[in-house]
């Protein structure tokens, strides 16, 4: 691998270092308590919302930002293979804030904005937060596949990730679509705020497939 690839990458994941980190702590202050919650007059496309509803976005927010901040963590080389412990602790952490945060984005999902294709787009990705998850956990607790096991994380970290792209896209039709009502917007957002960040993890387990076997190969 080239000197100019090893760089580019190692800006590209400090960007996504600075991102996660500035979502996360965004999520931690916006969201504060539910009681802050509760001051805040929201209304979705179902019209006035449970109290329930409040106490499952604060649940969702604050879990969702946790994952977000600490999940790019578990892809340095480094801490894995120097600090195992601490690998460990930060992947039960992660994995206990996926869980609450795929759950309560399950419940949130039916309350979009956007029509039922938005909340349609929002439940997948739910769904396969969860799923990528399981996958990846049974991998290394049953199967014991290290390997298999990074693949599927990179797959749920990239998932997480979609709370970094809904806010860009969300900006983005803002500043040149002037579209601020996401009950205009999040027929399409809900879905590839998403997609693209899957498709883009495929990429990236594809070209480590490569790279390995190359190495083996030499």
């Amino acid at each position: 691998m080239g000197v100019r690839r090893i760089k580019i990458r190692a800006w590209a994941f400090g960007l996504l270092a600075f991102l996660a980190l500035a979502i996360g702590a965004y999520a931690l202050v916006m969201y504060g308590t539910p009681d802050d919650l509760h001051k805040q007059p929201l209304v979705t496309g179902k019209g006035s919302l449970p109290d329930l509803w409040y106490n499952i976005l604060w649940a969702h927010a604050i879990s969702a930002g946790i994952a977000l901040a600490i999940g790019w963590l578990q892809f340095i080389k480094k801490l894995r293979h120097h600090a195992p412990n601490i690998h460990r602790l930060i992947g039960y952490m992660y994995s206990t804030m996926i869980t609450i945060g795929g759950l309560t984005g399950l419940y949130l999902a039916f309350y979009a904005n956007g029509g039922w294709f938005a909340q349609l787009g929002f439940g997948s990705l739910s769904v396969l937060w969860l799923y990528t998850l399981f996958r990846s956990l049974k991998s290394i607790i049953v199967d014991r596949d290290t390997a298999d096991h990074g693949r599927w994380m990179v797959r749920n970290y990239a998932l997480s990730c979609a709370a970094i792209t809904l806010r860009i896209y969300t900006a983005l039709a803002a500043l040149f679509l002037g579209l601020t009502d996401t009950n205009d917007t999040f027929f399409v957002i809900a879905w590839i705020c998403w997609i693209p960040n899957l498709l883009f993890a495929e990429l990236i387990i594809g070209e480590k497939k490569r790279t390995t076997g190359r190495t083996m190969v030499r």
